[in-house]
């Protein structure tokens, strides 16, 4: 008898759990949540008959109490979590798929008022949002500093011999560029421009200053932050 109180006790205190916690976010928004009921609140439209606030707690542990390092976990990390399968996992790429592509509609409604190397950075920002492998890419500009494209160049860990320049130098005689941005990122580390980050950068500049196109800048984007490998080369090699 004593067990079934219990029971009871327990069901009758999630009950309506759910719709106080929807309702809570409508009224004080997001920052009143801690982290683990950011992902309780989530968890609401993925798995339906499940109580997700254990699961929201383990999360919130199991990731350091951090958003960024969940959503950018692997699957395989994500489902070590009791009751986190592939539908969830699905929707929490969604999510962050959802968020970069924001990202990046803000960065090309800003292009419209103000074309600068600014926006050009905070592009990139945007377009690495989430990746969570080496990727680099080319960006051409016209000679307004007006991007006409932005090509995937080769995905994977980079380094000078990796970096196809032929494709590159194709690319932006095809757009008929003024002026090109080279990028990579370095997930989940630093900004900072390796040893071979600046030899690449010396070898880019020569190329494309040979067939007589702007090198405007390669950069480093970590996260939020990013940093012209351009500027540092030239400090070591004054």
């Amino acid at each position: 008898m004593a067990q079934k109180s219990a029971l009871f006790k327990k069901v009758n205190l999630h009950k309506g759990h759910r719709q106080r916690l929807k309702e809570r976010y409508m009224r004080d928004g997001l920052d009143s949540f801690s982290t683990h009921e950011v992902f309780e609140l989530l968890l609401f439209y993925t798995l339906h008959r499940i109580n997700t606030n254990e699961i929201g707690h383990i999360l919130a542990v199991k990731f350091g109490d951090s958003l960024a390092e969940m959503f950018e976990a692997s699957d395989e990390r994500l489902k070590e979590v009791a009751g986190i399968g592939d539908e969830a996992v699905l929707f929490f790429r969604l999510i962050l798929d959802v968020a970069r592509r924001y990202n990046l509609d803000r960065a090309k409604r800003a292009e419209k008022d103000f074309a600068s190397l600014k926006v050009q950075e905070e592009f990139l920002i945007a377009n690495y949002t989430g990746k969570r492998r080496e990727e680099v890419f080319l960006i051409t500009l016209n000679n307004r500093m007006e991007r006409i494209s932005c090509d995937l160049i080769y995905a994977g860990s980079v380094n000078s011999s990796k970096v196809d320049m032929q494709k590159m130098v194709k690319i932006a005689l095809d757009n008929n560029a003024s002026g090109v941005v080279v990028a990579h990122n370095h997930p989940n580390g630093r900004e900072d421009p390796s040893p071979d980050d600046i030899e690449t950068t010396r070898r880019m500049e020569w190329i494309f200053g040979a067939i007589g196109l702007n090198f405007i800048d390669h950069y480093v984007v970590a996260d939020t932050k990013i940093s012209s490998v351009k500027i540092k080369s030239r400090e070591l090699y004054k």
